[in-house]
């Protein structure tokens, strides 16, 4: 499937940048990033970011992929999405968010994990409303 080999060049990026001092949490990416990875997939970028996102949700979900990895990414492509003035599809939002809630404690509540207590809830319910077809 053409998303895994977006996923596989989305790793590498991460590597390279998690370990980088001014790394704060977000990927760095290019707009020709972006329409490679459209081009690959033979689809517009919004389409793109739906299709990243539900590749990640699953990949988290299967715990295949790390919240850090799968939140970095989202960060990553939002910014993209926030600099080019684009529209934000309603998948990618809901993923997005869902995402976002894991990154800091609710309520100053320091004894609840927001990964477990928000983003693995939030990405069943977004999954079980999707289609169980991958592609």
């Amino acid at each position: 499937m053409a998303a895994d080999v977006v996923v596989s060049e989305l790793r590498k990026i991460y590597q390279a940048q998690a370990v980088r001092p001014d790394f704060r949490g977000s990927i760095r990416l290019t707009d020709g990033d972006i329409q490679r990875w459209a081009d690959l997939l033979g689809t517009c970028r919004p389409q793109v970011y739906d299709e990243l996102a539900i590749c990640l949700a699953r990949g988290f979900h299967a715990s295949e992929l790390t919240f850090e990895f799968c939140d970095a990414v989202m960060n990553g492509i939002h910014d993209r999405i926030a600099n080019a003035d684009e529209r934000r599809p309603e998948l990618f939002w809901r993923v997005y968010v869902a995402f976002d809630e894991g990154e800091y404690h609710h309520d100053n509540n320091r004894q609840d994990d927001p990964i477990e207590a928000y983003t693995r809830p939030l990405i069943a319910q977004i999954l079980s409303s999707v289609s169980d077809d991958p592609s």
